[in-house]
């Protein structure tokens, strides 16, 4: 059953019925949302006693290197090991949908920034220069 499958998608391929880049395309891009989304879901509140459970975290790709953004996150209530897994995947893919559609950017790289504990929620602060 398999094997034709395969083959009924192969033909599908040869004779254009699907657009195989297209679709791949877009099951990127639902897949990195749907990464991003379950990654929010996981570090939502980032609660906190102090500073101490706060954590800073990359997200996403940059043509010139490094992450699209940073969140902050704490360590006292997320699954830590889990949460890092999900963001490298989801780096990695976006990494992936930017050299597969030949981004240019900026080459401005975000500096990281600091995290604080601001009523009882983890919170990032912009470096000063």
């Amino acid at each position: 059953m398999l094997i034709r499958i395969v083959r009924i998608a192969a033909i599908a391929f040869v004779l254009g019925w699907v657009a195989p880049s297209v679709s791949l395309a877009q099951s990127d891009a639902e897949a990195a949302a749907e990464l991003r989304e379950r990654i929010a879901v996981m570090i939502e509140g980032a609660r906190c006693n102090n500073v101490v459970n706060c954590r800073v975290l990359g997200l996403g790709y940059r043509p010139c290197g490094g992450p699209e953004e940073y969140v902050a996150y704490s360590i006292w209530r997320t699954q830590i090991d889990e949460v890092s897994s999900l963001a490298a995947e989801y780096n990695f893919l976006r990494e992936e949908m930017e050299d597969a559609a030949g981004t240019v950017g900026t080459c401005e790289v975000l500096s990281k920034p600091g995290v604080n504990c601001v009523r009882a929620r983890c919170v990032t602060i912009p470096v000063r220069r």
